[in-house]
């Protein structure tokens, strides 16, 4: 069974970079869209078959049931990579040969770019997605499931790419040009109203007005 992994922070902590320029109430709504774009994109992927939501966050429980995932209560948010340890063990409950984490941040990643990933899955090995920094990892694929831990935050794919070594595993790097477009900061956000996307994350942005303006006056 192939296993997406969707980790979800409560949306009134989400994106807190993205405070100076949008209001709390804002952010959250643009956080639940990029959260939406990625969730469509796992459960319209052909090559996935379970996807587990991790989140404390009832409205996004709420979108991910009515998606038909599998959602797992986070309780205490524990951090990137507590969510997605207790989703890789719901995953390997389920029957996982093994999980694909995609972060929630990635509005632009399209079902073709998940089916993608999968094809090129090894049969024991790892796939790494960058962040656009070609730091960070946006997405991280193990077969299987509990090869090695998760390990992000920071400089995290330099750290993915040593676990899977000490784990006796290959783990190759994949560049995925709309899994790399994550969105943190007001900059970000500039680079991505540049450009009109059939995504629920632009679609946000467009009906906030003044803040859509300050924005595109950055780009």
């Amino acid at each position: 069974m192939k296993v997406a992994l969707l980790p979800a922070k409560p949306l009134a902590l989400a994106k807190t970079r993205l405070a100076p320029l949008l209001p709390d109430a804002v952010r959250a709504r643009v956080a639940a869209a990029m959260f939406l774009d990625v969730l469509h994109a796992l459960t319209a992927a052909r090559t996935i078959e379970v996807v587990v939501v991790v989140t404390a966050d009832p409205t996004l429980e709420s979108h991910a049931r009515r998606a038909g995932a599998v959602v797992v209560d986070e309780g205490t948010p524990r951090g990137l990579n507590g969510a997605v340890a207790l989703g890789t063990d719901a995953a390997v409950r389920l029957g996982a040969a093994n999980t694909l984490v995609v972060l929630s941040d990635v509005p632009l990643v399209r079902a073709a770019d998940v089916d993608d990933l999968l094809q090129r899955a090894p049969t024991h090995g790892a796939l790494v997605v960058p962040s656009k920094e070609g730091t960070g990892t946006n997405a991280l694929l193990r077969t299987p499931p509990t090869a090695f831990p998760p390990c992000f935050g920071g400089r995290s794919l330099e750290r993915h790419v040593a676990a899977a070594e000490r784990a006796g595993l290959p783990c190759a790097i994949v560049r995925t040009a709309r899994l790399e477009l994550d969105l943190d900061t007001p900059e970000d956000l500039s680079a991505f109203v540049g450009t009109p996307s059939p995504t629920e994350t632009y679609r946000e942005l467009t009906r906030l007005g003044s803040p859509m303006r300050r924005i595109g006056a950055r780009a």
